[in-house]
């Protein structure tokens, strides 16, 4: 009877018999077989004997009973040889007696169906395990590709992989090859189940002479039954944190991680592989009696953890520069955009921080109406975004409004100067021609009305100087005197000579209506222009290709402008219909208009009458009320105080309007 040659297995198998078969000498070749024929007497024995074959004869059956043995069979306890006359089920049946050749053979034939049995069982368990493993990387992948964060991303690998591999430490090192002369591995995380202690992120410089710099270098994984145990390798376990913590590292296990080109980018490290797990390591000879070398059954798992760690350290590295370029993108922008207008550079950024900072008092404000809109991450960032990119569509304003300083252009001012000095020289000339006439005693001249003429030019002469410095007083960008308003209409009025001797007036319908602006120095199509930058902001900002993410920046900024009560523009939106972020956004924007110490045209206004032109506004249903009343009480304005916002040195000499600042003029 040959039933294996794996001596290991047939150790385990055992014979349980009857007196019956005891008295039939097989037990001696079967021995030879390596296998242990005990002769039973009781359930109790049997059970505690566990055999993998039941041969039964009269007396054994009457020990046991029927139904016990039927039990036993049922649940795959055993296998069960029978004598044929038995009233009892069993798998194989020998004849009365116990016929040595049958019976011999029928024992090799149960003992195989055993082993056959055994060998399914353990074979499904491997299948359910690997099962249960796949599964668990599955649910491990899905997870490691939702985290955002890097730093908690890191941490559930770490777990992910301790958990896998039932040990009690691991650590996690990203490779630095930015400079390829001088790469090095970072220490980026390390956990430890059995000790606290305080971590923080180390540098090392990439060489053959560490565990992990050695795995990092040539892409080797290493499995160390003890580190402390190595010999001529051309790596050595570095003792420091065990020295300074008292903690025991004995097995080890290091693998390169390597994204989808292959290259490394990091290496896992799995330290003390235990019996089982949530062992507390807590001193060496816990750590001699429960620790032991990672099995190579866990090695395709870890692996495995490697290979979904690179995809989603490199996605997540990724996005991350992903988010630094567009970062670095708005800020170029806005920065570019601001250069335009040096002297008002700072604006965009003030305005995103005093946004974000009112924002943020939302959540403990108190204000019930609003917890059904706080603003989560992704809308902070949006609003972020709207803040800083708010203002750019004054690419598209004209840059003769924009640097409009005062109400006539210099080309304008120079034309009405020459008409008014062109006709003076007439004039002079006029009297010039009067004086010879009475120098010459000229016959029928009368002297006296040729004295009057002469006083009645001198008169106009004069009248045009003080035009001129009406002229110069309402050209400037202040409140327009009423006096100096009714002398435009005169002036206006006044008929010169032209150098083609045609009577013009000395100031035309345009010239006129930009004179005649009672505050600032815009007209109304120019007032038109300057709020066309809205549109122009959202037209651009619509060319953006934006993620779901940040799909409301357009709308965010296009209605910055916008107030409760209708009246703002560009589409005159509303109460709800306006985005909380961009109501946030309105009162910053007024704030750092009212405040900002760097406009030419306007001096800076102190926080309390700054405060009080914001109620204002929001009791005319322009602002919204309670954000206004949030700003002031929070102190949000605060965060913009001491900050620099743009970098000292000489500033460009050009006036610049800010297209912010035209809502104002009204208030200040």
């Amino acid at each position: 009877m040959k039933l294996t040659n794996d001596k290991h297995l047939l150790q385990k198998l055992v014979i349980g018999h009857g007196p019956a078969f005891s008295n039939t000498g097989m037990q001696k070749e079967l021995n030879e077989q390596q296998l242990r024929c005990v002769e039973v007497n009781s359930a109790q024995e049997i059970l505690k004997l566990s055999p993998a074959l039941l041969i039964l004869d009269q007396q054994l059956l009457e020990a046991l009973t029927i139904p016990t043995v039927e039990q036993w069979r049922s649940k795959q306890f055993l296998m069960v040889i029978a004598e044929q006359h038995l009233e009892v089920e069993a798998d194989l049946y020998v004849p009365t007696g116990f016929n040595k050749r049958i019976t011999l053979k029928h024992i090799e034939s149960a003992l195989l169906i055993y082993i056959q049995q055994l060998q399914h069982q353990e074979l499904r368990q491997q299948f359910s395990n690997k099962s249960n493993s796949l599964t668990r990387l599955t649910e491990i992948g899905i997870a490691l590709s939702a985290e955002k964060n890097l730093t908690a991303l890191l941490n559930r690998i770490l777990d992910e992989g301790r958990k896998l591999a039932c040990c009690d430490a691991a650590s996690l090192f990203l490779l630095d090859n930015e400079d390829k002369k001088n790469s090095h591995l970072i220490l980026k995380l390390t956990q430890n189940a059995s000790i606290e202690f305080d971590f923080e992120e180390q540098c090392f410089a990439l060489s053959d002479s560490s565990i992990s710099g050695y795995v990092a270098t040539h892409g080797n994984e290493l499995n160390i039954e003890d580190v402390y145990q190595m010999q001529d390798s051309p790596y050595q376990f570095n003792p420091i944190f065990d020295h300074a913590t008292g903690y025991r590292c004995q097995s080890l296990l290091a693998l390169p991680i390597c994204n989808h080109l292959g290259n490394i980018i990091g290496v896992l490290q799995f330290i003390n592989h235990t019996k089982q797990a949530g062992v507390c390591l807590n001193s060496h000879s816990v750590t001699k009696e429960n620790v032991i070398p990672f099995e190579q059954s866990i090695c395709p798992l870890l692996r495995a953890l490697a290979s979904q760690s690179a995809i989603a350290i490199e996605n997540r590295r990724l996005i991350e520069s992903i988010h630094r370029l567009f970062e670095g993108f708005v800020q170029a922008s806005v920065t570019a955009i601001e250069q335009r207008d040096p002297t008002t550079s700072g604006h965009s950024f003030r305005v995103a921080d005093l946004s974000i900072a009112l924002a943020n008092c939302l959540p403990n404000s108190g204000l019930t109406q609003y917890q059904q809109q706080l603003l989560s991450k992704k809308d902070l960032r949006q609003l972020k975004y709207a803040a800083l990119l708010h203002d750019f569509g004054k690419v598209g304003v004209k840059e003769s409004v924009l640097t409009k300083a005062k109400k006539l252009t210099e080309h304008q001012l120079d034309i009405i100067k020459y008409r008014i000095r062109l006709t003076q020289q007439t004039l002079l000339r006029q009297r010039a021609e009067v004086e010879l006439k009475l120098f010459n005693e000229t016959e029928n001249l009368n002297p006296q009305l040729m004295l009057k003429q002469q006083q009645s030019i001198q008169q106009q002469i004069a009248q045009l100087e003080q035009f001129w410095l009406d002229i110069l007083q309402a050209n400037e960008p202040t409140i327009l005197v009423e006096s100096i308003s009714e002398n435009l209409q005169q002036i206006h009025a006044y008929q010169a000579v032209n150098d083609s001797g045609i009577l013009t007036p000395l100031i035309n319908k345009q010239e006129l209506l930009a004179l005649s602006i009672p505050k600032g120095s815009l007209t109304g199509e120019e007032m038109d222009e300057i709020r066309s930058h809205v549109i122009h902001t959202e037209t651009f900002l619509r060319q953006i290709p934006w993620t779901h993410e940040l799909q409301d920046i357009p709308n965010i900024a296009g209605a910055h402008h916008e107030k409760k009560d209708g009246s703002g523009y560009p589409r005159g939106l509303t109460g709800q219909q306006i985005p909380l972020a961009s109501q946030i956004m309105t009162v910053c924007d007024i704030y750092d208009a009212l405040t900002a110490s760097d406009r030419p045209y306007k001096n800076a206004l102190p926080n309390e009458i700054a405060f009080k032109i914001l109620n204002n506004e929001a009791e005319k249903e322009q602002l919204n009320g309670d954000l206004v009343k949030l700003f002031i009480d929070s102190k949000a304005y605060l965060v913009i105080k001491d900050k620099q916002y743009k970098k000292d040195g000489n500033e460009c000499g050009n006036f610049h309007h800010h297209v912010c600042d035209f809502d104002l003029l009204d208030e200040n």
